[in-house]
């Protein structure tokens, strides 16, 4: 297709030219992409027609082309063009479709079109020794046809014509059923110039157009003027006329001698070989030429995409319809990789083609051909899109031959079985020709060899591992297919999806198995393939689905196969309950036995109904972290609850599904990541318990942290390296790009309450503080957070110090408020109490008296600084205290 009027234009001039003959010199793989390895497989269409499918892996990436190789002296082969829905112009349609309607065994794309505009194609169209459409007013636009007596012509073709009036006077016809484009001088070929439209070009002329104006059309039918129009819509064309448009001086002619009544006729010519044209679509640039490259390509269109081509050998005896696929899967792994104009050629040239025109790409181009004993045609590429383009016209490959005898029987089915599953293969017959015979399947007899195995009918059962021929047999018609049987030696083990289930009762859930061989291979089993059983009374399974009991309950699925066994746990819960926070009492709520929830008095500022419900595994989770279970505890709906102190979860599980970190993670919506909880584990064995601290509402996952332990290099060997990896871990301190942490540099004030957030996982607030001086934007949710909570309130003059060194003092009173450290702390007893600032006196007393601040020695240096590393152990003892009160 074409997104513009014409495809840019590549013009030659020296200096390009000097710099390809330099490149000719080079080694061809210097220019294109290297081959690691090539597979090719060929499969016949029909008399003097086959399809070979070439794959191959790059050091780009895989790249997939499909070439369909003709034999142009085959007496029933037969080249012809197919165009449209229905004929003509009008309207496109699928390549599958046309081929389909038209009864050709296989066909390619054809030409360029004004996809934007009209549709229709760019160049020249012949179709059945009948000309469709002119060839473009261009010079560097090559076309492929194909002559009645099957010589291919890969040129450049030319039109003239000339309509004359019956006054005798003329005027140059500069096309037939042409759309819009540029000419060589880059002008509109509807400035100036004559142009005619017959039926082919569909129903109704083109009319008027926009930003052009004195457009005059003479409608004829018989010879003869009907009606001269002038700037008005499309008029139907006669079925037995035409329709002539004019613009500039062409619509002077017409209005000047071609009056309504009067007669006017018109001839033409197309050059090579007009008269003796069967076959023809338009193209673009000639690729390959005697067998090289061209000194230069007329047209290119750079990038690496789907390519569509049409080739011949030196003989001419040989067609090459070409299809390169580009293609990537839906998680955007790369399927095939495209191909560039000149890798296109490099290509042509090393299959054999002696000549070859590059036609329409992208999107566009679509291979279809019919596999043996099909009646029907199928596609062979993936489209570069979604799905087919609906295109103007294809190249059509067409079986002449008559109905011949059953000759052979084409066997379909799985290329790959895994014994113990079963295979089912079906028969179609083709004749002498290798065209399809309908043929009655229930009569078709089928074995395998070596005995390996048994059919039932045409369902085969393998037994045992190597490799089998199946055999088909009806009459002396014959066909045989290899099949890779995998035994039961090569099986590694079962993956059953979902891997675990976690329902509501009665409710009903899809399973799949997969067998793993030892060489790495997956392979899907159907649910009769294995035997499946429920151990427990969470419910029924049958034909591969689960049915959840009518109530609570637990258990597992267990599926074997071949020796292979896999079990999936599966819980039957409650879908939700609920709870009433209230201000002034605690209330809890428990979810199936294994979720608790509960609000100490005082966390709700005023009454509110809460719902804790299951929810869906999220997808979404940082790498790393392994989903449990979800669940989800929101307000009722309407309500808004504004929490003065966090909210108790306590969820019971199993290290059998959390075998490394346990950890809870709630959805921050305002930051629009997964915070981590506060969280302690307690229980031994099997049964453990994670309780964690919650700030907020929403979706809350427990997963299995997998991630390796942080380790920095500067740490090791550290008396503060556990407790750095544990907060480094839990995401409330991080290290430095270069690998390190640098446990001796200072803490700032601004560094530490965003240590004391993170840990406490303090909720941002919606309105931020407003200090005089600047507060960094990383520090700002932390700074807020802890000014809503009473733990900062800043310097008398307004001022926070962000970047202002934290003393020891200052630690301790916002740990002391952030806590909520209650009762005097007693004397103190440190050497310099006496240097112990107002302000922090009893803040000291307090954090010294709970052990979260520890002298030296006898002295406590109030007003020392803090390091990275002493830090990071104060935020550990304060998060440890904080979830062992739980409060």
């Amino acid at each position: 297709m074409l997104t513009k009027k014409i495809l840019r234009i590549i013009k030659p001039d020296p200096l390009k030219l000097v710099l390809f003959f330099i490149c000719l010199l080079l080694p061809s793989w210097a220019l294109a992409y290297q081959v690691v390895s090539k597979t090719v497989s060929e499969e016949t269409v029909t008399r003097g027609a086959v399809l070979q499918t070439v794959r191959m892996t790059t050091n780009e990436g895989p790249l997939n082309v499909y070439i369909l190789k003709a034999d142009l002296s085959d007496p029933y082969l037969k080249v012809d063009t197919i165009v449209g829905a229905d004929g003509t112009l009008a309207k496109n349609q699928t390549v599958t479709a046309m081929a389909g309607r038209a009864g050709a065994v296989a066909a390619v794309n054809g030409d360029f079109f004004q996809m934007k505009e009209s549709g229709r194609p760019i160049g020249l169209l012949y179709q059945g020794g009948r000309l469709i459409e002119s060839p473009a007013l261009r010079s560097d636009m090559y076309g492929f046809a194909v002559t009645k007596d099957k010589l291919p012509i890969l040129e450049v073709f030319q039109f003239s014509g000339q309509v004359t009036a019956g006054n005798g006077k003329s005027f140059p016809l500069s096309g037939i059923n042409k759309p819009g484009y540029l000419v060589m001088s880059d002008a509109s070929s509807d400035v100036d110039s004559l142009l005619l439209y017959n039926s082919l070009w569909g129903p109704v002329s083109r009319g008027r157009l926009a930003g052009l104006t004195g457009v005059v059309e003479a409608v004829v039918k018989n010879g003869v003027v009907q009606q001269v129009l002038t700037d008005q819509p499309g008029v139907p064309i006669p079925p037995d006329g035409y329709v002539l448009r004019g613009h500039g001086q062409a619509a002077r002619f017409i209005l000047e001698n071609l009056p309504a009544g009067s007669k006017v006729s018109y001839t033409y010519s197309v050059m090579p070989q007009g008269d003796k044209l069967f076959a023809a679509v338009g193209g673009q640039a000639l690729l390959v030429e005697e067998g090289r490259l061209p000194a230069y390509f007329t047209q290119n269109i750079a990038g690496k995409h789907a390519r569509t081509a049409a080739g011949v050998s030196k003989d001419g005896k040989t067609l090459y319809l070409v299809a390169v696929e580009k293609q990537s899967a839906s998680d955007g792994t790369v399927v095939s990789r495209g191909m560039t104009q000149e890798e296109l050629a490099e290509f042509l040239i090393s299959i054999g083609v002696w000549r070859a025109v590059n036609l329409d790409g992208g999107g566009s181009t679509t291979l279809a051909a019919r596999h043996l004993g099909d009646f029907n045609v199928s596609l062979i590429n993936r489209p570069q899109g979604k799905s087919q383009r609906s295109v103007p016209n294809a190249i059509g490959i067409f079986s002449t031959a008559p109905p011949g005898k059953l000759k052979g029987l084409a066997i379909s089915g799985p290329s790959v079985l895994i014994a113990g599953t079963k295979g089912e293969f079906t028969a179609k017959g083709y004749d002498q020709y290798y065209n399809p015979v309908r043929i009655e399947p229930e009569k078709v007899s089928w074995s395998a060899a070596p005995a390996a195995g048994k059919f039932e009918g045409s369902v085969f059962l393998p037994e045992r591992g190597g490799t089998v021929t199946v055999q088909a047999a009806l009459g002396s018609a014959t066909g045989a297919a290899a099949v890779r049987v995998i035994g039961p030696e090569m099986l590694a083990g079962l993956v059953v999806s979902p891997s675990s289930i976690s329902v509501e009762p009665g409710q009903s859930v899809e399973l799949s198995v997969q067998v793993k061989t030892k060489e790495g291979e997956t392979f899907a089993l159907k649910s009769e393939d294995v035997r499946w059983a429920v151990d427990g009374t969470a419910g029924v399974i049958a034909n591969g689905k689960f049915t959840a009991a009518a109530g609570p309950a637990s258990g597992k699925i267990e599926v074997s196969f071949q020796g292979l066994s896999a079990s999936v746990p599966v819980s039957v819960r409650l879908p939700s309950v609920e709870l009433q926070a209230e201000p002034g009492k605690d209330s809890e709520a428990v979810l199936d036995g294994r979720v608790r929830v509960r609000f100490p008095a005082g966390s709700a500022n005023y009454p509110v109904k809460i719902q804790l419900s299951n929810a869906g595994i999220p997808v979404d989770l940082p790498e790393g972290f392994v989903p449990v279970e979800a669940i989800t505890v929101t307000p009722e709906e309407g309500q808004k609850a504004v929490l003065n102190a966090p909210w108790r979860l306590s969820w019971n599980y199993s290290t059998a599904a959390v075998n490394a970190r346990p950890a809870v993670l709630l959805w921050d919506p305002v930051q629009n990541k997964w915070r981590e909880q506060p969280a302690k584990v307690e229980g031994e064995g099997q049964a453990r318990i994670i309780s964690a601290a919650v700030w907020g509402f929403g979706k809350l996952v427990l997963v299995d942290d997998r991630r390796p332990p942080a380790v920095f290099k500067d740490t090791e060997g550290h008396w503060a390296a556990s407790a750095i990896s544990n907060l480094a871990g839990r995401g409330v301190i991080n290290g430095f790009p270069d690998g390190t942490f640098g446990p001796a540099q200072t803490v700032t004030r601004a560094q530490f309450v965003a240590m004391l957030a993170a840990a406490l996982q303090w909720a941002t607030p919606e309105s931020m503080p407003a200090f005089k001086d600047a507060v960094p934007a990383w520090a700002m949710p932390a700074v807020a957070a802890a000014v809503a909570r009473g733990v900062i309130s800043g310097y008398p003059d307004g001022t926070f110090a962000p970047d202002a060194r934290i003393t020891r003092s200052e630690m301790a009173v916002m740990i002391c408020r952030a806590l909520a450290l209650e009762g005097a702390g007693g004397s103190l007893q440190y050497r310099d109490s006496a240097a112990i600032p107002d302000f922090a006196r009893d803040a000291v007393a307090r954090a010294s008296a709970a052990g979260l601040l520890q002298g030296s020695e006898g002295y406590f240096r109030p007003w020392d600084g803090a390091t990275r590393a002493e830090a990071a152990v104060v935020i550990s003892r304060v998060l440890a205290l904080w979830l062992e009160r739980g409060s």
